[in-house]
């Protein structure tokens, strides 16, 4: 395939997971990024043929895999007992992939290849260009959760194999090698069905999905696509409805308790706003009661009525506009990104109903 970083980064847009939005921000300051990269040099080994051989052939097999040119990217080993990866976008063409020693010690060369192409793919994707200080919302912390779904089918294409890319992830998530671990994919994926309380979800600040989660998506993706006809033979319809299954995998085993407080902060803002139309004209009656009833339930007409006798006619609207603001603030804090959207979906299905 032609190899030039807008061709890859199209060839990658064929397997992005539809949860990872793409987002359009700027890569911040450059020279940040270059005393970043300094601190690199410093503190690490640049990948390369003459000082890790097998791991600059590997690199430049995926680059190659991907239609990425490799100059656009610059890998570095550095020494820490911890199993990580990280990829910095210095710029919209230029990347720095860092991995630490006990990770490329633990891993063999295709395994390698997985892990670096899934780092590769936040770049691509364009996830980088996220700013580092953006407010830790609900939905932040969602989309990066998302980015890994994608980023691991890059990380697939690059090595080539299921079998490969699950091995990869059994190892970082256990910190065994071959000596202690059998790459039984089945056994490994089958440990969800333990999981006593799946509605718990994850922690709402964790920025990657269980690898049990994660593996099973990889197991749906390769299924439906040949991974190795890239990018010609990827079906993006196919990818589109495994993707639905993904989201409902992420939805039960991980986002569960996030969706719901968003879903509870859209329901609150929904009748806070239902109930300013309805108390406008200083009358609460009978057929705009049932209406509330049918939209919010016997027990919210109760506590909205419960909540209006105890306030004089001249406090009413005033008491209602503050809920219905707090409402607002809380929604467009932990929903930052998508909140226009979502508020103005609101706002019209109201105005229809009320």
């Amino acid at each position: 395939m032609p190899a030039n970083i807008e061709s890859a980064r199209h060839f990658a847009e064929c397997v992005r997971f539809s949860a990872d939005r793409v987002r359009h921000h700027s890569y911040g300051d450059g020279s940040r990024s270059e005393q970043l990269r300094d601190a690199f040099f410093k503190s690490g080994v640049l990948v390369s043929e003459q000082t890790t051989p097998s791991l600059a052939h590997k690199f430049s097999q995926l680059c190659e895999t991907l239609g990425l040119p490799q100059e656009h990217v610059e890998a570095f080993v550095y020494a820490s007992p911890e199993v990580q990866a990280q990829c910095y976008s210095r710029s919209i063409e230029q990347c720095s992939v860092r991995f630490s020693s006990t990770l490329v010690n633990l891993l063999d060369d295709d395994e390698f290849s997985f892990v670096a192409g899934h780092e590769i793919g936040h770049f691509l994707l364009g996830h980088g260009a996220t700013p580092a200080n953006e407010d830790p919302s609900i939905e932040h912390f969602m989309q990066m959760r998302a980015q890994e779904v994608s980023v691991d089918r890059i990380g697939l294409i690059a090595c080539g194999k299921l079998q490969t890319a699950i091995g990869a992830l059994m190892k970082t998530v256990s910190g065994l090698d071959r000596r202690h671990l059998r790459f039984n994919v089945g056994k490994f994926i089958s440990q969800l069905s333990h999981v006593s309380n799946s509605s718990q979800g994850e922690e709402l600040a964790n920025t990657h999905p269980s690898m049990i989660v994660r593996c099973r998506a990889l197991l749906w993706f390769s299924m439906d696509n040949d991974i190795r006809g890239y990018p010609d033979l990827i079906d993006r319809s196919k990818v589109d409805a495994l993707d639905k299954k993904v989201v409902a995998d992420l939805a039960k085993y991980v986002d569960g308790p996030a969706r719901e407080r968003i879903e509870q902060t859209k329901r609150d803002l929904s009748m806070w706003m239902a109930a300013l139309e309805i108390v406008s004209d200083g009358i609460f009656e009978r057929p705009e009661q049932e209406k509330f009833r049918d939209a919010f339930g016997s027990n919210m007409l109760e506590k909205l009525k419960t909540y209006l006798s105890g306030l004089n006619r001249d406090e009413v609207h005033d008491a209602i506009y503050e809920r219905l603001k707090a409402s607002r603030e809380e929604l467009e804090s932990i929903v930052p990104d998508s909140f226009d959207d979502v508020y103005k979906a609101i706002s019209l299905k109201v105005s229809e109903h009320f």
